[in-house]
Formats: structure tokens, C-alpha cells, sequence
């Protein structure tokens, strides 16, 4: 073992020499490279000739005032397929009175986007059986994005019912924003489908 360490170490060392011996023969024989002069450059100063007139801050016309667009209401998603998280929430209302869709403000505003999801383990009694099913868990994200008040509202076989809790209670959340304020979202759910071909 020592041997190959210190052949390695050998050979890493007289490569280096030689290329630097081969750098160095390069740069001798090429004279006409060094000779050459390099290229001068001056700078010369800006000056602004005393005659221009300079506009001053009451001359600048002001800059016309943004108007705020309405926005139509956006409509809130349902869960349907598994890998899917559906919110009921209503619209958030812009400080003007009118409507805007979540995402869009002054105040980084935002609806509730899934950050991570965690896919369930498979229940080794369900697999040994040979079960498949689905589970459907509603459960609250705090402010913090954390999800709480994990429970079941429907499934398929109580095997599957921990482990579904289990993925969803690691779920993390971007949480919901309005007027720059992080508030909870209740009432999320979320399908999971547990079949043997993703096993």
C-alpha cells in the first residue's frame, strides 16, 4: 500500500517538473512574443463645459402614478389525484377594495405551496397480504409552514391509516401570505394511494 502511495507521489512530481520544464523552454524560445510592446492607453478626464444648463429636481416632470389592475377572483383547487394538495381559502382583498389573485401584491403575497412531500411506507402486513388502498388525511399548517391536526377522513383499510399520517405529519409548506403577514391554513387534504406496483 505504501509502495503505490509513494509511486504515485514519485510520478505526480516529475510530471510537474517537466511541464514546468517544458513551459519554461516554450517562453525562451519564442523571443519575438516577449518583444512585442504592449498597447498604451490613456484616459482622458470628462469635463462638462460650463454653458450647459443642468436641470434641477422642480424641473424633472413627475413620474405618473402606477394604477392597480383588478384582477378576476381565483378560484380554489380540489384535490382529485394522488401527488395533489387542495385548498379551500377565500380570496385574498387588496387594499384598494377590489379582488386579487394570491401571488400577485405589493406585499409578497402568496398562497400556500407545498415545499416538501414525503411519499408513506408501505405497510409490511399490507405487503405481505398483498393489500392495496387509498387514504384521505386532512390536516392544518401553521404559520411556520408545519403541518398539525393531522387526521384520517376516509380510507380504503385501517392498515394503511398510520402510515399515511405518519408521511403527512412531514409535509412542508410555504405558508400562505396576506399583507405580508404568514397566517395558518386549515382544512388541506390530501390523497394517498398505496399500490403494490410502487413498491
Amino acid at each position: 500500500m505504501f509502495a503505490r502511495y509513494a509511486s504515485a507521489v514519485s510520478s505526480g512530481t516529475l510530471m510537474t517538473f517537466g511541464l514546468l520544464f517544458v513551459m519554461q523552454l516554450l517562453i525562451t524560445l519564442q523571443p519575438s512574443a516577449q518583444a512585442e510592446p504592449r498597447p498604451h492607453y490613456e484616459l482622458m478626464p470628462f469635463r462638462i463645459p460650463p454653458d450647459t444648463p443642468v436641470k434641477t429636481i422642480d424641473q424633472i416632470p413627475p413620474i405618473e402614478k402606477l394604477t392597480k389592475t383588478e384582477l378576476p377572483p381565483a378560484r380554489p383547487v380540489e384535490s382529485s389525484n394522488s401527488g395533489t394538495i387542495g385548498v379551500r381559502m377565500p380570496t385574498p382583498t387588496a387594499p384598494h377594495g377590489g379582488t386579487q389573485a394570491p401571488g400577485f401584491s405589493l406585499y409578497n403575497d402568496g398562497p400556500l405551496v407545498s415545499v416538501v412531500r414525503v411519499a408513506p411506507v408501505y405497510p409490511a402486513r399490507a405487503l405481505s397480504q398483498g393489500l392495496e388502498g387509498t387514504v384521505v388525511v386532512k390536516f392544518d399548517v401553521d404559520s411556520d409552514g408545519r403541518v398539525f391536526n393531522v387526521v384520517v377522513v376516509e380510507s380504503s383499510h385501517r392498515v394503511f391509516e398510520k402510515a399515511a399520517i405518519q408521511a403527512a405529519e412531514r409535509f412542508k409548506f410555504k405558508p400562505r401570505v396576506i399583507d405580508g403577514v404568514a397566517l395558518e391554513t386549515a382544512g388541506i387534504q390530501n390523497l394517498f394511494r398505496f399500490t403494490l406496483d410502487d413498491v
